[in-house]
């Protein structure tokens, strides 16, 4: 952790927003993990749930943070690759580095949206008191799916066909704005359930 906040912090573009969003998603599941662990440590299945697991959800929590920590490393790479493609100035080299610069953030986003599913079922079972534990792990998931989306818009200009350039600013925007939806939907539900306002599954 140190060592990542040091080269964070550090005066060059790399790492860079990118691969802070996906170690902030990581930073949410650890979060949630916590919380996954706890109710596997009391009992293996929530009560009237017949097709999953606190075992099964764990062992998706490590998929993702394992896919996230990979994307952290992947969109320092990207950087790289489209700061020597941008330099070399051939044509075909940019447009595959510039792929590669929209896809990584891309797949933060849709990693982040799984997130946030996993953490509403999580939500739905766990004992009232974990709540604000994954409260937290929500916004930082939010935030990670934003501050890619923002990583993705930055480097879209690069898009040098037109048609190519507004379909990914779409597909884009959809995606965050899916996320956005699902995290205000997951943060009421665990705000009711903090409040009172439902029926305790756990």
């Amino acid at each position: 952790m140190k060592t990542f906040f040091k080269e964070l912090s550090q005066a060059r573009p790399d790492p860079g927003g990118g691969a802070a969003a996906a170690y902030g998603a990581n930073l949410g599941l650890a979060l949630l993990e916590k919380v996954v662990r706890l109710e596997g440590q009391r009992r293996p299945k929530p009560a009237g749930e017949a097709h999953r697991t606190w075992g099964e959800a764990l062992a998706q929590l490590r998929r993702l943070a394992g896919c996230l920590e990979k994307l952290q490393e992947e969109d320092v790479q990207a950087y790289v690759n489209l700061t020597s493609a941008r330099a070399s100035g051939d044509a075909a080299q940019l447009a595959a580095a510039v792929r590669e610069a929209l896809n990584c953030p891309r797949r933060i986003i849709q990693q982040a949206g799984e997130a946030l599913q996993l953490l509403a079922w999580v939500g739905g079972h766990c004992k009232k008191h974990l709540v604000s534990d994954l409260l937290v792990a929500g916004e930082f998931l939010r935030a990670a799916l934003r501050g890619a989306y923002h990583i993705a818009g930055a480097n879209l200009p690069l898009t040098t066909d037109e048609s190519s350039r507004q379909t990914l600013a779409r597909e884009l925007g959809q995606a965050c704005r899916e996320g956005e939806d699902l995290y205000h939907l997951v943060k009421a539900a665990l705000v009711a359930r903090e409040n009172g306002l439902d029926h305790c599954r756990g």
